[in-house]
């Protein structure tokens, strides 16, 4: 393992040292725990309700893969009627 204990910096000085190696060498095998989720939200209209949801949905979906995410949950979805059906819909997005 790593050995930190046995040069003649300072100790403050040697522990920091220390923790930096440590954390340097766990880097490359801890990729995936950098890992970070974002909210992504879609938006969609048509004259069909289902069409509009659709829409934002793949909108959501959309934005979050261009981040080069991962889609976890739609987490909220609004219909709305007005001269057209307008939805929205909100996702949880894991990105690298």
């Amino acid at each position: 393992m790593l050995e930190c204990s046995g040069l003649t910096l300072g100790s403050t000085t040697m522990k920091k040292h220390c923790v930096v190696i440590a954390l340097a060498l766990l880097l490359p095998v801890s990729g995936g725990a950098l890992a970070g989720v974002v909210t992504v939200s879609g938006h969609g209209q048509s004259y069909d309700p289902g069409i509009a949801l659709s829409d934002a949905r793949a909108d959501a979906v959309g934005k979050c893969t261009a981040q080069g995410g991962t889609p976890v949950e739609e987490i909220y979805n609004h219909v709305t009627r007005a001269n057209l059906w307008l939805a929205d819909s909100i996702w949880t997005c894991e990105v690298p």
